[in-house]
């Protein structure tokens, strides 16, 4: 038994980050799905550049040249995401239908540049969604305050929204209340709520990362503690009145232990701490490679209740709130700027 599939065992679902065009032609994708249960996959920009410069898109490239379509950088990159997550989704479908829409997802970004205004991202993603036209497609929003009524807008639409860059139990809350105003909008128009699905990504390592100075023991992860909390409060809120009043078969706010900003030396103790039921585990290739044979060991996830007392005291002195908005807005222009470089590296590309 490897990792994923003892993964799989303890009910957790692994996903992997850095989804680009040769996963399918390499047939790598069909062999994680099939051999390793690979539940989803999400594409990012960093991963798409180094494919681009390489040559996993020429052939896209000379269609569009042949074809005489003269292009924008950023049209030219429309067009091969949704060519990318079309042939992903297709893969993922079987996976999709048997887990009965709890999985078999694949993951896009909006281009950063829309997430700035309401009205843009809701565009943005309503195209997207149209243009790839699977509904195993989850659209990545930020869990930025101006774009909480985007998620309920984006639910009420019925497009499937990963909620992304969370680091606290406040903000997974906030979500919790946009997905769940998307889902009653539904139900007041007497249209099913089964369908539709929305997801919490936890970026843990990078929370590690800000945190981890102010920590006099090393031994001790505030991410991981913190993501005791938010499971507490993912428990809390499925048995909740206002959840409760929902059909039966409505999709919990699952949580996605984003684990891919974490080196593959350091991943392992954040894989065995953040094994438990019903969540994601999102990992980058790298890490999957290097313990992809190792069946894991589980270790007890301690409930949040008794994760808040060791909390408190490593929160001394430091403003939790101001290191989060800081790290948000950090992580927003992280995307920003390899967008302009994936941008940047299909109009070389064109003109080659």
């Amino acid at each position: 038994m490897n990792l994923l599939q003892s993964l799989r065992r303890y009910g957790q679902s692994v996903w992997l980050d850095g989804f680009e065009r040769g996963w399918i032609s390499r047939d790598e994708l069909q062999q994680y799905i099939e051999e390793d249960a690979l539940r989803g996959v999400r594409s990012n920009f960093q991963s798409l550049i180094a494919a681009i410069q390489g040559q996993e898109y020429d052939r896209d490239f000379n269609t569009l040249a042949q074809q005489g379509m003269s292009r924008s950088a950023r049209a030219a990159y429309e067009y091969l995401i949704v060519r990318d997550m079309q042939l992903a989704a297709d893969l993922l479908k079987e996976t999709h239908v048997q887990t009965q829409g709890r999985d078999g997802y694949t993951q896009v970004n909006l281009p950063p540049d829309t997430l700035f205004e309401a009205a843009t991202a809701i565009a943005a993603a309503q195209n997207i969604w149209q243009s790839i036209g699977w509904s195993n497609l989850l659209v990545e929003i930020p869990a930025t305050q101006l774009m909480l009524p985007v998620i309920t807008q984006l639910i009420g639409d019925r497009i499937n929204v990963n909620a992304t860059l969370v680091f606290s139990p406040s903000v997974y809350e906030q979500i919790f209340d946009s997905y769940l105003r998307g889902l009653e909008r539904l139900m007041r128009q007497g249209e099913s709520v089964n369908e539709v699905v929305c997801f919490v990504s936890v970026a843990i390592g990078r929370l590690d990362a800000v945190i981890a100075p102010f920590i006099a023991n090393s031994e001790i992860s505030f991410g991981v503690m913190q993501a005791k909390l938010l499971y507490q409060h993912y428990r809390n809120l499925c048995r909740s009145e206002r959840w409760r009043s929902l059909p039966g078969r409505a999709k919990p706010l699952r949580l996605v232990w984003d684990c891919t900003d974490v080196s593959p030396e350091s991943a392992w103790r954040y894989l065995q701490a953040l094994v438990v039921p019903e969540t994601v585990m999102l990992l980058s290739p790298l890490t999957l490679e290097r313990y992809r044979e190792v069946s894991l060991l589980l270790t007890s996830f301690t409930d949040g209740e008794n994760a808040k007392t060791p909390l408190a005291r490593v929160l001394q002195g430091i403003n939790l709130d101001e290191w989060i908005d800081q790290l948000l807005s950090e992580e927003m222009a992280r995307s920003l700027n390899a967008f302009d470089r994936l941008l940047e590296a299909i109009d070389q590309k064109r003109r080659c």
